[in-house]
């Protein structure tokens, strides 16, 4: 049985952690996102069905809401800004009477008994809120899948914030916070709070209607399922010393990084050495390619080892690279995306052939992301300016 007393650290090992993890957070995080999916389209589906599916899902002033239930027969209640359906209801002499509702369904709400101009514009609202949210956490969770483990945030700092250190343990890489997509991230953050709106009904009682993004005691769904994981808890005790008033969101890298170590949540990158028999490039072509590319600052190791990404370069321009090697018509091989890994080291579960379709997103357009990424491929242009065809057998 493995003993972790025996497992020792030190601060300059070269800390990473599997893509199991990585692999399964986003898994989870994903059925998640299904259940905010649900929510947006309960509110998309109240919001194009307002005043008979005439507003759809923009909002319109009150006189023509006003316009639209009058045309249908409604009777107005001005002091409620409110409508209610005289088929429905009926009131005399401040008498109420409820009559069977002839669309069959007794909830007061959008089904044929009365309607509020502030009920109404609230669901289109709504319905905004949670489907920013989603998008936002959509292109998040693509951007975590595809994106290279990168430790420095962590390794090369002397605190770490609790959200950095728990990317880590969930195997999420903590370089993504800060960039697009994460700015100034936090799972306490609030980016698309509503008011609460009140509104009164045709009987004159005064209510009230929330999105409920934040009603998980004030998180976000999403935030609030990462925070209720035992990885949280165990940072949050580890900055904490088991004090929860005396909670900061920053603790000590080093010991971070020790404790991880200890409990198997990461692990040395130890170099692995480079079959050299299984070349498909040749050997002689894999030479140049390699003093190319550490030349340009593109990566790092040995030449006899699988080389490593330089701190810093993505995915997405690996992927570019293997691309660019046939394109080029530099190698001669119909599987560049999987020759490319017997010399570069590649990690993620992602395919690499689609590591590039991120950089292609809409979102990323005239983004820091997007200049990031053709910064490093101006580097791999540069890198096989030069380069003569190689010899290699085609396969």
């Amino acid at each position: 049985m493995f003993n972790m007393a025996r497992k020792q650290f030190h601060d300059e090992m070269r800390l990473t952690v599997t893509r199991a993890p990585t692999h399964e957070t986003i898994i989870e995080l994903r059925e998640q996102l299904k259940l905010v999916q649900n929510i947006v389209d309960y509110w998309e589906n109240k919001s194009s069905k307002r005043a008979f599916g005439k507003i759809q899902k923009s909002n319109i002033s009150f006189e023509k809401w006003r316009e639209i239930y009058l045309r249908y027969g409604w009777t107005e209640i001005s002091d409620y800004r409110c409508f209610y359906n005289p088929k429905s209801v009926s009131i005399e002499n401040e008498s109420i009477t409820a009559l069977p509702s002839i669309e069959g369904n007794s909830d007061n709400e959008q089904s044929g008994t009365w309607a509020s101009y502030e009920l109404d514009k609230s669901y289109s609202t709504f319905w905004k809120v949670w489907d920013k949210y989603y998008r936002k956490w959509e292109f998040r969770l693509n951007k975590l899948e595809r994106e290279r483990f990168d430790m420095r945030r962590v390794s090369q700092t002397q605190t770490t914030r609790i959200e950095e250190a728990l990317f880590v343990l969930l195997g999420l890489s903590p370089s993504v916070q800060g960039t697009t997509g994460f700015e100034n991230f936090s799972l306490s953050e609030r980016l698309f709070e509503t008011d609460s709106v009140e509104y009164q009904d045709y009987q004159g009682n005064k209510l009230v209607v929330n999105s409920n993004l934040y009603s998980n005691d004030d998180y976000g769904p999403l935030e609030w399922y990462l925070k209720q994981k035992k990885e949280y808890v165990l940072i949050e005790r580890l900055a904490t010393r088991g004090q929860p008033s005396d909670f900061s969101d920053r603790l000590s890298s080093i010991k971070f990084n020790e404790w991880a170590y200890k409990n198997n949540y990461l692990e040395d990158r130890v170099p692995k050495i480079r079959n050299s028999e299984d070349s498909p490039f040749g050997e002689g072509f894999a030479f140049r390619l390699y003093t190319s590319l550490l030349e340009a600052g593109y990566i790092k190791g040995a030449f006899d080892h699988i080389w490593e990404l330089a701190d810093g370069m993505s995915w997405a321009s690996l992927s570019y690279l293997a691309s660019e090697l046939t394109t080029r018509k530099l190698v001669k091989t119909f599987n560049p995306y999987e020759n490319i890994q017997k010399y570069i080291n590649y990690s993620s579960a992602y395919p690499l052939k689609d590591q590039s379709m991120l950089a292609s997103s809409d979102f990323l357009h005239h983004t820091n992301d997007d200049k990031i990424y053709r910064q490093e491929c101006d580097l791999i242009d540069a890198a096989l300016l030069n380069l003569e065809p190689s010899k290699a057998i085609e396969n």
